[in-house]
């Protein structure tokens, strides 16, 4: 029988998580400067905020950050999975890091501690064997004929299609959930709800995160292809915005497992908790200054306190990947890779 919480660790993980690793490092572009992040590319605003956990929680959810109430200084960085349009249909991220959070955390030890989520409630791949499999199809349609033949196509289109053909085609539910993802056309990065889709520890419990925002604002009209940032920008230069930070516990292991993030957990059976809220308030995130900062900072679901620890296959990929790339990165555009100090962040917004 499946236990709360419970992970289930193939034989082989290991092997394929080393393959995933070289297969992310090779799919890298490395012909511009600075190389730009693998995933999530083009970020909207270094934005400063306040992670203010509530008072008055239930003794279930009182694990970690959550234990007593408290108020973290927080910076996020919204941003773009692939597209450098906003314009175009994409996945969007919301990446979070809290400063001042005492402890050792499991990635290193600091005093950050990293959220990372999407605006979408699950992910494509099933474990490290899927996501081997789909950028296996990644690395053969880069090296294909067909991209370089479709010279009346977008790069990205013509390399998805090849995907499709060699791939996607065979797997209609990872096809599914990635025409989800990437058919987002949010108006403004503080209008969207934003998914961990992979589980995470909550002390003795599995749970997944999300954050979702207390009102939409409206939208700035705007054709340009950095609408997204200009839509954080205008509100924020006069208005306070913010999220309430949920929590939803896995209550019944069969139908919300922790191997298999490509499944939703019914919010009937297990309904959302709040348990705190994030504060953004006026100020001008895309300043040359923060948009560099935000440039170079890495972000890491493992980068965390252990009450808080990342579960299941995908997670477990994540660490050795998402290091990796932070690593590569950092060293071809010769910047040294460290957390920031709070201090630091504050400087940026002084001058």
């Amino acid at each position: 029988m499946i236990q709360p919480g419970m992970e289930s660790v193939p034989s082989d993980e290991e092997a394929l998580i080393e393959r995933l690793v070289t297969q992310n490092l090779k799919l890298l572009d490395e012909s511009t400067r600075p190389i730009m992040r693998g995933q999530h590319p083009k970020h909207h605003g270094c934005v400063r905020a306040e992670f203010v956990v509530e008072d008055g929680l239930d003794g279930q959810l009182r694990h970690g950050l959550f234990a007593e109430p408290a108020t973290f200084p927080a910076l996020i960085r919204f941003s773009n999975g692939a597209s450098m349009d906003d314009r175009k249909g994409d996945a969007h991220g919301m990446a979070i890091k809290l400063f001042d959070v005492p402890g050792d955390k499991l990635l290193a030890q600091g005093n950050t501690h990293d959220f990372v989520l999407i605006d979408h409630p699950v992910f494509f791949a099933r474990d490290a064997a899927g996501y081997v499999e789909l950028f296996d199809a990644l690395l053969k349609a880069k090296q294909s004929v067909l991209p370089k033949l479709a010279f009346f196509l977008p790069r990205f289109i013509a390399e998805m299609g090849h995907v499709y053909l060699t791939h996607l085609h065979n797997h209609p539910d990872e096809l599914a959930i990635m025409r989800a993802m990437i058919s987002k056309h949010p108006d403004s990065p503080l209008a969207s709800r934003y998914w961990s889709t992979t589980p995470y520890r909550l002390g003795p419990h599995a749970v997944k995160w999300c954050a979702q925002p207390h009102a939409a604002p409206a939208p700035s009209p705007s054709d340009s292809a950095d609408k997204l940032r200009i839509a954080l920008a205008n509100h924020l230069a006069t208005s306070e915005a913010s999220f309430d930070f949920m929590v939803q516990l896995q209550t019944e292991p069969e139908s919300m497992p922790i191997e298999d993030p490509r499944r939703e957990w019914d919010a009937q059976r297990s309904p959302w908790r709040k348990v705190a809220t994030l504060k953004l308030p006026v100020q001008k995130p895309d300043t040359p200054e923060l948009m560099t900062f935000c440039e170079h900072l890495a972000f890491n679901p493992w980068r965390c306190l252990p009450e808080h620890r990342p579960l299941g296959g995908v997670n477990r990929a994540r660490k050795a990947i998402y290091d990796a790339l932070s690593r590569r990165r950092h060293e071809l555009n010769g910047v040294a890779q460290a957390e920031p100090d709070l201090s630091e962040f504050q400087q940026l917004w002084a001058s």
